[in-house]
């Protein structure tokens, strides 16, 4: 996956819109908002990037979801089975800003 970055510093290529509802404490993965709101995933190609302007609109319910940026990910990124995702670790989650106790456990 190519991102292309501005050159001013701390402008990067854009957001991901993460579900806090739907990434579980023991997912393997982090559950990104797919683009357009079509659903949710753990590719991170499907889910954007999204433009700053775009995701101010679509991270209404802070309650639900949270937007990062992509320079937050990019140290975290994994390319598996042809997918970019994020891991779901307690240090990617520190640093996104999930809280780990409201997380829910998958069955």
């Amino acid at each position: 996956m190519t991102i292309e970055t501005s050159n001013s510093v701390n402008d990067i290529a854009g957001y991901f819109l993460i579900s806090k509802r739907w990434t579980m404490d023991n997912d393997k993965n982090i559950t990104f908002v797919r683009e357009k709101s079509l659903g949710y995933c753990y590719n991170l190609k499907w889910a954007g990037p999204i433009d700053k302007s775009e995701i101010e609109k679509l991270n209404k319910n802070k309650e639900t979801t949270v937007a990062v940026s992509y320079a937050i990910l990019k140290p975290f990124l994994v390319f598996e089975k042809n997918e970019f995702v994020v891991p779901n670790t307690s240090e990617v989650r520190k640093k996104i800003g999930l809280d780990t106790d409201t997380l829910k456990y998958a069955n």
